[in-house]
């Protein structure tokens, strides 16, 4: 019996492993008591690093473990992501410094968590076979489990995470049985091998096994990215987790499904466009329209956040049906603007919270304007631009969004698109209008000291990217196109 091995090629999966292994150091080092306070900055150190390790890889496209076909390919596409990852994380740890010493939750295990995320997120994002990408998944998902729970004196912490947990097991059962009707059908988990089944002659068994294997797979990956009927855990979830674990879940998380998204749609499943294209822009309407509806009536910022995610995900839902590489290239536009502006957002909520002052709902903003006029003039930055008013980044991402839809043909469902954006003014809008027109009603209770070094640097970066690509565009969205040009 001749055992023949896959050739390995570890130089391609080096930002996996560097990540992988920058986490168990950060673990390490975090069961000593003397360095807790160095533990987030090295962490910085180390993602940082990472990212270079992946910048370094820009333009070669390694792939890993062929035989015949790669289980992993580092090209732009995916490499390009997880840069987006990386910038997600090391902007989540700057805002967790503060926030984590105040709630007591400064530990090892945190910061490695996050590290451990993102190279599950780096893992799906690089997947060319379903296995590759359901274990990428499964190292997000059980740091995510945990990191939400991670305030254990705190109830809704502990709720947002068992339903998190439990949502999310049903999720990987429907990826899972999704897995076995297409390898039923193709004989493989290659996407390569999908692909080619989908391109030949096929018996009505097997489209029927292809179609119940890609709606599976829809619900799953539905689930992550908080698409309508699947999107009931996401405001429960959001209020109870950790404020910056909120900010990495709105946007790490999502930002990994819908680059697997891509790459199935765009690359795998193309011969059925037909069947799927229908039933994506139903989900895509339902999901924009219930996001921003149930928006309007929320007074919880955290709650008000989740739909206005929701929302956004719809949006990103739209170019779908044009299914080319300018669809495509604006949902990586449209993601890497999204990391920016919600980790803004969930970042002065955390940064609030750290000082001590109460910022749970929309009362609570009452007067920033006058008692933090930096904080309030990033929340309103941040504000502008989710609504997409000119000239931020928010702004530029919905344009070129809504131009792939409606050169994809699809003008009714960009219309939908921007009538609902408009809605979304309303609950954004307002937002402005309590930090600067309501006074608050009573002395804030907030500790003393000045507002968190670290905070700070993450909201005025995060503030900066928004107004600088708003107003210089082109650069980022020249990389979107590069990268979606290396996928088949």
């Amino acid at each position: 019996m001749n055992t023949v091995l896959p050739a390995i090629n570890l130089y391609a999966v080096m930002p996996q492993i560097f990540l992988v292994s920058a986490a168990t150091v950060v673990l390490i080092i975090g069961l000593f008591e003397r360095f807790r306070k160095g533990i987030p900055y090295l962490s910085l150190l180390l993602l940082a690093v990472s990212g270079v390790v992946a910048v370094n890889q820009l333009g070669q496209g390694p792939v890993a473990f062929s035989d015949p076909s790669p289980m992993m390919i580092m090209d732009d596409f995916s490499l390009v992501a997880t840069l987006v990852f990386i910038a997600g994380a090391v902007l989540t740890v700057l805002i967790s410094i503060s926030y984590a010493e105040a709630r007591s939750i400064d530990r090892g295990e945190y910061y490695a968590l996050l590290i451990y995320a993102v190279s599950g997120m780096s893992m799906m994002a690089a997947s060319s076979d379903l296995f590759s990408f359901f274990l990428g998944l499964e190292v997000l998902s059980i740091s995510l489990y945990v990191l939400i729970g991670f305030e254990q004196r705190e109830a809704g912490s502990n709720e947002g995470a068992l339903k998190y947990f439990l949502l999310g097991a049903f999720a990987s059962g429907f990826i899972l049985y999704g897995m076995a009707l297409l390898y039923g059908a193709s004989g493989s988990t290659e996407y390569d091998a999908i692909a080619r089944t989908l391109a030949g002659d096929r018996s009505d068994a097997v489209n029927l096994l292809l179609l119940g294997g890609l709606g599976l797979l829809l619900v799953g990956i539905g689930f992550k990215i908080s698409m309508v009927p699947f999107h009931a855990w996401t405001p429960d979830v959001y209020q109870g987790a950790p404020t910056p674990v909120a900010a990495f879940l709105s946007t790490g998380s999502k930002a990994a499904a819908f680059v697997v998204l891509i790459r199935l749609l765009g690359s795998v499943f193309p011969g059925l466009q037909m069947e799927w294209i229908p039933l994506i822009s139903v989900l895509a309407v339902l999901t924009i329209a219930v996001g921003n509806i149930v928006a309007l009536v929320q007074s919880n910022l955290k709650r008000l956040l989740a739909y206005s995610s929701i929302a956004h995900a719809g949006y990103m839902l739209l170019p779908f049906m044009s299914n080319d590489q300018d669809g495509s290239a604006s949902i990586v536009f449209y993601l890497i603007v999204y990391t920016a502006m919600n980790l803004g957002a969930f970042g002065v909520l955390a940064v609030l919270s750290a000082r001590g002052a109460a910022c749970a709902t929309l009362d609570d903003l009452a007067g920033l304007g006058g008692r933090h006029p930096l904080l309030a003039a990033v929340m309103a930055v941040v504000m502008f631009s989710l609504a997409g008013i000119p000239p931020t980044a928010g702004f530029m991402a919905k344009f070129y969004l809504f131009s792939a839809v409606v050169s994809g043909g699809y003008i009714e469902l960009a219309v939908i698109g921007l009538l609902f954006s408009g809605v979304s003014l309303y609950y954004y809008l307002r937002i402005v209008v309590w930090m600067y027109m309501r006074p608050a009603a009573g002395a804030p209770a907030e500790a003393g000291g000045h507002l968190s070094y670290s905070g700070m640097t993450a909201l005025c970066l995060s503030a900066l990217a928004i107004l600088a690509v708003g107003v210089f565009p082109s650069e980022l969205l020249q990389l979107a196109e590069r990268a979606v040009m290396t996928l088949p």
